[in-house]
């Protein structure tokens, strides 16, 4: 074989033009690629390689993945082959950050709500809506303060809300208050804003939901595993949670019909850090990662 082999899960469209100095494969591979060819695989972090692939693949040494996230590899098991992941860490986290700040205005001033009565012809003065709640001088709990989090933060400082965070410990870097206790900032926050790791399955469960209460928000650009979405969507149904802003769910594409009928929602097509100056800064990271491992180069974003 003339070029390295590579696998390229799942099948990356168009940024695939850019790998013509490699063999692309794709699983389950077939056609010029052995499984003992793969030394290299590009996937996408909520999707990984499953333990089973990489097991099936007993040269590979390194995972690249495109974007921030990871949580779709096993990192302990990955460590255990001696399989090195890098990720695109510092690329999309401003972009994040920018949709959790649209995607809490939106639905805490009923943006959606407004723009259905305008193109309904509903729109009967003096308001075509209930009067909406005001921004400055919200409780902002940010559950995961890294580079998206604080990013977050950032924003919501300047808008005038209070901010407080939680996470597995606190960081003497952050100016704003740490609450260890989950439970205790949702029921403190009038926003609970999800920027954790996607690793952390159901972490806004029931009881956090119905802590941040009837009178509260959420918003998540995470990873929709981190919520229980049956209990969110039961929330917002029932009245004891104020709305949702959502860029992720629990699958995706998320079907349709599940959300017809869930009230106070500002959703989005997991859009947020795909703006076109980070995917295409996500793409040269990926394709620099993986220069540098065939050349035997020191890796530009090993994950840390």
């Amino acid at each position: 074989m003339s070029k390295p082999a590579l696998l390229v899960h799942p099948p990356l469209g168009l940024f695939e033009l850019q790998l013509g100095a490699y063999e692309v494969a794709h699983w389950p591979l077939e056609g010029t690629c052995a499984l003992a060819d793969i030394r290299a695989a590009i996937t996408v972090g909520g999707i990984g390689l499953s333990n089973a692939m990489i097991d099936a693949l007993p040269n590979l040494s390194c995972i690249i993945c495109f974007g921030v996230g990871v949580d779709g590899i096993d990192l302990d098991y990955a460590s255990k082959r001696n399989i090195a992941v890098t990720h695109g860490r510092d690329i999309n986290h401003e972009d994040v950050a920018d949709c959790a700040l649209g995607l809490l205005i939106a639905t805490v001033r009923g943006f959606g709500a407004g723009e259905r009565a305008l193109r309904e012809d509903r729109w009967t003065p003096p308001l075509a809506i209930p009067p909406q709640r005001r921004l400055r001088g919200m409780k902002l709990g940010i559950v995961g303060m890294g580079a998206i989090g604080q990013a977050i933060a950032a924003r919501a400082h300047a808008f005038g809300m209070e901010i407080r965070w939680t996470g597995p410990r606190a960081k003497p870097n952050v100016a704003f208050a740490y609450e260890p206790d989950l439970l205790k900032l949702a029921d403190w926050a009038t926003v609970l804003a999800i920027a954790a790791r996607g690793d952390q399955a159901g972490l806004i469960n029931a009881a956090v939901i119905n802590a941040v209460g009837p009178q509260g928000f959420i918003v998540n650009i995470a990873r929709g595993s981190l919520i229980d979405e049956d209990a969110l969507i039961a929330a917002l149904k029932s009245g004891n949670l104020a709305g949702a802003g959502l860029d992720v769910f629990a699958q995706e594409p998320t079907p349709a019909a599940r959300w017809a009928d869930a009230p106070n929602c500002t959703l989005t097509p997991h859009l947020g850090g795909a703006t076109r100056e980070a995917l295409y800064a996500g793409s040269q990271n990926v394709l620099e990662n993986l220069r540098r491992f065939y050349a035997g180069e020191a890796l530009l974003t090993p994950l840390q």
